[in-house]
């Protein structure tokens, strides 16, 4: 978009007001997935269709008003934060995506489920951190985007199942087979849940990172293809004679390090992160540099995949499909540990 264009010609560019229940696939993608919306009167048509493309089924009509209600708060809140995007004053705009017709406390509760298990003591966890020691002097560039390196992982959503942990640590542990071998596959986060309990992990309901990288380190991973995501805690059916890969290794760098987290980010590979994303504004990010003053650093809720950096700004992999944010991924500012990204940064070995 030109920088040159007025507000009034941005506006009009990106008006969603006039809905006319069409289903081609060029309409869906201007008029709901990608439209930055800067209006909060928009028609009760607009619902149908935000229903219709995000597959929005509710049990009674009156949990479809309860649902509609909660989705005009956020237009409410979501048109007055892009009319300050627009107006640059502010670095990202919001959008009602699939999680639009929720509201904070049941987004929450529904998507946000890391936790800290009770530290078990696992052998490979290395405390002295020696990959990191080892690149500890090695200059680094100013930029570091996995992607442009090939590694693309396939976008994949949680869906109501709480296994951000098991989603971080099965693509950590890919990003280090791309890095070896050139190629992948998508590992098991659906192993990861059924079948960590013991390491302190509880399923849908919630993990750790530490509890699932001790479990990677003890019985490995099977290919998704062999052992899928379902959405839901099932029976562990584990076959160690299918196992694809194992983590050798694992530690978790000085927290609020920025420098080491570039160092091990640039030399190592992608890293599994806790974040807080408990903002609204986190729930519905649609792109920019996300820079909410009120994603604080000492609520680490959510687990994500940390694939590159700039100097302004981290690059995060998310699991909640490609509508959320950037194609599934999200920029946070650095400098200020916006959202707690530098806390808890964790590399794997294989």
């Amino acid at each position: 978009m030109e920088r040159s264009k007025s507000l009034s010609d941005l506006k009009d560019t990106y008006d969603v007001s006039k809905c006319l229940l069409n289903s081609s696939r060029e309409y869906i993608r201007h008029h709901i997935l990608d439209a930055l919306i800067v209006r909060d009167d928009l028609p009760v048509t607009h619902w149908r269709e935000y229903k219709s493309v995000h597959k929005k089924v509710y049990g009674t009509p009156q949990q479809e008003l309860i649902a509609m209600s909660k989705w005009r708060n956020n237009l409410e809140r979501v048109a007055k934060h892009n009319r300050d995007f627009l107006t640059g004053k502010q670095s990202y705009s919001l959008h009602l995506n699939h999680f639009g017709d929720l509201d904070v406390k049941e987004y929450f509760s529904k998507f946000l489920k890391l936790f800290h298990t009770f530290p078990l003591f696992d052998p490979a966890e290395d405390h002295s951190k020696t990959a990191y020691r080892r690149k500890a002097h090695h200059k680094v560039p100013k930029r570091v985007d996995w992607r442009t390196k090939g590694f693309r992982p396939r976008r994949e959503e949680q869906h109501h199942c709480g296994a951000c942990y098991a989603f971080a640590v099965t693509h950590a542990l890919q990003a280090q087979l791309y890095k070896k071998y050139g190629f992948s596959g998508e590992l098991s986060p659906q192993q990861i849940v059924d079948c960590s309990f013991k390491d302190g992990n509880m399923g849908c309901d919630g993990g750790s990172l530490r509890a699932a990288l001790r479990y990677a380190a003890r019985d490995g991973l099977i290919k998704e293809s062999q052992y899928p995501y379902i959405g839901k805690k099932g029976r562990c059916k584990y076959n160690r004679l299918q196992v694809r890969v194992r983590a050798r290794r694992w530690a978790t760098l000085p927290a609020y390090n920025e420098q080491a987290i570039e160092k091990a980010l640039a030399t190592i590979g992608p890293l599994a992160v806790a974040v807080n994303a408990a903002p609204f504004t986190f729930q519905l990010y649609r792109s920019g540099i996300y820079d909410d003053l009120f994603c604080t650093p000492w609520q680490m809720n959510h687990a994500m995949l940390l694939v590159g950096y700039s100097p302004e700004y981290w690059i995060l992999l998310n699991w909640w499909g490609k509508k959320w944010g950037e194609d599934g991924y999200i920029r946070i500012r650095r400098g200020l540990n916006r959202c707690g990204v530098t806390n808890m940064a964790t590399y794997v070995e294989v």
